[in-house]
Order: structure tokens, then sequence, then C-alpha cells
């Protein structure tokens, strides 16, 4: 099998009325044009993001520069992959510039990140579930700021090209994901605001964006997408 994941789906359309609903044929899969086995993360093509609602004003966005990972990957049965992915702390990356005090180092202090104490966040899948053609919900341990919690990302799967269109003999394979985490119930709970509702601080959700890319050096001797 050579998609994703399959499944079906059916769309109302909105007619003149009276209003009328008519079943549209089923979403079409995207093809996995890869091979299974072990991918290496690709630094270069990932970003992670991180935004925050700050007073209630905006969600402020930040991003870690440094991220490696690897997925194992299984072309025919994808939820039996699993991933593993290490970011960087210390790559912390805020908007702030010179001459403003430089925010990235108070956020990486032992009042926030402590980066020093712990410079590495990790996240490792338990499971990944199936929840359309392209898309699956995918659970694992993060461990942050010195604790592990369960944490889930919601994944869709972009694409795939089983040799790299400019010439080098590999793989890739892309991914976006989305989750969020309880910043408080990692042990990181300055500036919180005074109530749930409350307006007067940094919120305790933290939105997750991924955008990633693995790759694998291909093996002549199997480098034969799986069969549909």
């Amino acid at each position: 099998m050579k998609s994703w994941i399959a499944a079906t789906a059916i769309f109302a359309l909105a007619a003149c009325a009276p209003p009328a609903e008519q079943a549209q044929p089923a979403e079409e899969q995207r093809p996995v044009n890869a091979v299974s086995g072990a991918y290496t993360l690709d630094p270069h093509h990932t970003t992670i993001t991180a935004l925050v609602q700050h007073m209630g004003l905006s969600a402020y966005q930040l991003r870690f520069n440094r991220v490696s990972g690897e997925l194992n990957f299984n072309a025919e049965d994808p939820t039996q992959s699993n991933v593993n992915v290490s970011i960087d702390m210390t790559s912390l990356d805020t908007p702030f510039t010179a001459p403003t005090p430089d925010f990235d180092q108070e956020l990486q202090s032992a009042d926030w990140l402590d980066s020093t104490a712990h410079p590495t966040a990790t996240f490792s899948s338990t499971s990944i579930e199936s929840t359309g053609p392209n898309s699956a919900r995918v659970t694992g341990d993060l461990t942050f700021h010195g604790v592990t919690h369960p944490a889930t990302l919601e994944v869709t799967y972009n694409g795939s090209l089983a040799q790299h269109p400019m010439g080098m003999d590999i793989s890739i394979i892309g991914f976006s994901a989305r989750g969020s985490l309880q910043r408080s119930q990692f042990g990181v709970s300055r500036a919180m605001p005074s109530a749930p509702d409350a307006n007067d601080g940094v919120g305790d959700e933290v939105e997750l964006i991924i955008e990633t890319e693995f790759t694998k050096e291909n093996d002549p001797a199997s480098a034969t997408p799986a069969a549909e």
C-alpha cells in the first residue's frame, strides 16, 4: 500500500434554495513515494515555532533553531512508524534585537527555561493513530524543563520524493504538525496570569507549529517505493 492511510470523506455542497446535499467522491490519498527505513531530520528544512499569549494582546512567537531527530518510517503501514526528536533549548530565537536587553538570554535563565540545567527537550513517539487520508495523531513522551508528560501532535503528511530532483541520491518525506502544552505542568510558571481568563500575564498554553522534512540515503538494492 503506497498511501498514507486509507479513508473516505463526504462533503456537502450548498445549492440554491431549498438547500440540498450532494455526496462527493472520496478524498484522494496522497501517494507515499518513499521507501521504508531510517530517516534523518533535515535541520535546514525544519522549523519549530512556539506561540504564547502575551497579556491578551498578541500570540507572541519564538522559535528554536537547532533540532535533530530520526524517523523510522514504515511505508506499508505508517501507523507502525516511530519518531524521536531533540530540541536544543539554547537555540531559542525571539524578535528582540539590540539595543534592547537580550531577551533570548532572559528566557533561558532559571526563571524561565533554565537551559543551563535543561539544555535539551525531547519527544519520543509511543503510538500513531490514523485520522484521515493523509493525517495521523502522534502521541509520545515530551521531556521539557526536566519534566516528562504525554503529548499529542496532529500530523499531516505533505508528500515525499523517492529521488531528490536536484540529483542527490536521497529520499525525502515531509510533514506538518500542530500541538500544545501547558507550561505550568513542566514547572515553567513565571508571569502566569492571575486567573485563567485574566490578561495580565503570559499565557499557560503554548501552541507548537512544526514544519519538517526527513531524508534517507537511497539503497540501490531497495530503492523501489512501496507498491500500491
